[in-house]
């Protein structure tokens, strides 16, 4: 009750100073939103010490990586036996030395791979002049034909279609991160442009790790469009609610505030925007309107009965405000349960 009346009586003395503080605060929840990194790794929703993220952190430690991306090209005009050109392989080749060099890739896998190895066992497995593309269409032809007969025929479909029109290049990634893979597909696309293929090539990516980055933008996309739109129903609903597009922007401005701080904070400490702080922005939304609608009902309310602010606000910051305070509280330790949840998603909304 103490704190509560003090807290009313400088909303009347400090008016000016609450205004000030509250635009400093928008100012640099404005900035931290800049510094915000859009990024989401599924594996990360779980705790650093959950068995799966442990499992992970130790696999990528002793392996070329498990997040598995494809990149996936095609003759641009169908033509059949494309990827039986030493030129294409070679290409293909080139590629695969390039990402290998990256920091974010772990290991490639690709049908030049095949060729290369069959082809150094075919002339002795010995000399390593020969772990090389064949120069000629035919001893490449040769090569995956005794890669065939010593394995399951259809591993080779695996990297390439039955007509080679089509090959696929295994990229395995240490990192789930939405951005290292992001970073991968510029790497490539900058690679290609500076190096044109020695036939025209149709490129498309495929793979979990892709599809995530994918997702994450439908994601992004889709719920800002949620909060913006939700945030123009909920100030219309207001305006007919209080009957005045002021009262009507006044229930904004709390809610406003809350969410840029929110966002802001998130910017300052570095923490990734994904799918949990997604989420949680629209928690914020919905909580956040019924505070001020309360405060803002009871205001007009008592302001017609004393006739003045400043005679209302000793009343306002009496049971109005604690019913309010007491919302907030109750709320809060509902949600408190959550930090002790295995996923971080729940941690983040509690």
């Amino acid at each position: 009750d103490r704190f509560l009346r003090a807290g009313g009586g400088l909303a009347v003395k400090r008016a000016r100073a609450i205004l000030a503080a509250t635009v400093l605060v928008a100012g640099v929840s404005f900035y931290g939103i800049s510094r915000i990194s859009v990024n989401d790794n599924p594996v990360k929703w779980f705790s650093p010490r959950h068995e799966i993220r442990v499992a992970d952190a130790v696999l990528n430690r002793h392996f070329s990586g498990t997040y598995m991306a494809y990149l996936v090209m095609g003759t641009a005009d169908g033509r059949s036996d494309l990827f039986k050109e030493p030129a294409m392989l070679e290409y293909i080749d080139r590629l695969d030395e390039y990402l290998e060099s990256q920091g974010d890739v772990g290991k490639t896998t690709t049908l030049s791979d095949v060729v290369r190895k069959v082809y150094f066992e075919l002339m002795g497995g010995e000399d390593r002049e020969y772990y090389a593309i064949p120069e000629s269409r035919r001893a490449v032809s040769q090569a995956l034909i005794q890669f065939e007969n010593s394995r399951k025929p259809d591993d080779l479909w695996h990297l390439v279609t039955p007509d080679f029109t089509r090959t696929s290049l295994w990229i395995q990634l240490k990192s789930g991160d939405n951005t290292d893979m992001q970073t991968v597909v510029d790497q490539v696309e900058q690679w290609i442009a500076q190096n044109p293929p020695p036939e025209a090539l149709d490129i498309e990516w495929a793979g979990l790790t892709y599809i995530n980055v994918k997702w994450q933008d439908k994601m992004v996309a889709g719920m800002r469009s949620s909060l913006l739109s939700s945030f123009v129903v909920v100030l219309i609903m207001m305006m007919v609610l209080f009957r005045s597009p002021l009262y009507g922007l006044l229930a904004m401005i709390p809610l406003s505030a809350t969410i840029l701080f929110i966002y802001g904070l998130i910017g300052l400490v570095g923490k990734d925007y994904d799918m949990p702080v997604a989420v949680l922005s629209s928690l914020t939304l919905g909580l956040s309107v019924d505070f001020a609608i309360h405060f803002l009902e009871r205001t007009r309310e008592l302001v017609r009965k004393y006739g003045s602010w400043k005679a209302t606000i000793q009343y306002m910051f009496q049971e109005p405000a604690m019913a309010i305070s007491r919302n907030a509280i109750i709320i809060s330790i509902g949600f408190t349960p959550l930090l002790f949840a295995p996923l971080v998603p729940y941690k983040t909304v509690g």
